[in-house]
């Protein structure tokens, strides 16, 4: 039975570590694609790993920005940026940053295709690891 166990926790972390080392993530700007504001479509879906610096991205990253008034002559706006990211906090998936005239509102997530929710979503790949870890747990109790 042990044996299992290790096999199915085995699979889980390279699970994992494939998901880690070939991220796909939408990349797209609003100003110059409006679909991208909405749900991106598949033409925007880049395998991360194939971008200049490709093997130092492990996470997707979506950035709402918001001009709330006219500054230097631009309008107000609202533009949604979907990228590749590299350096993201898993303990703090999504920051907010606001000062004069605009705010900013950044996310990353570390899951395939996962920046092109309207809003973020959890880990698969960490609700896996925790359903194994708590199996294991069950079949070693008495």
């Amino acid at each position: 039975m042990q044996g299992s166990v290790i096999v199915a926790l085995a699979a889980v972390l390279l699970g994992l570590l494939h998901t880690t080392m070939a991220i796909e993530c939408y990349v797209c700007n609003s100003l110059k694609e409006p679909d991208c504001d909405g749900a991106p479509n598949k033409d925007m879906l880049k395998n991360c790993s194939e971008s200049r610096m490709g093997s130092m991205y492990h996470a997707c990253r979506k950035i709402d920005v918001y001009v709330d008034f006219e500054v230097h002559d631009l309008p107000p706006i609202k533009r949604v940026i979907r990228q590749c990211a590299m350096e993201a906090e898993p303990d703090r998936p999504c920051y907010y940053k606001a000062g004069f005239g605009g705010r900013v509102n950044v996310c990353h997530c570390f899951d395939a295709k996962c920046n092109g929710a309207p809003a973020q979503v959890s880990s698969v790949g960490a609700l896996a690891a925790a359903a194994t870890v708590l199996a294991v747990f069950r079949l070693s109790s008495p």
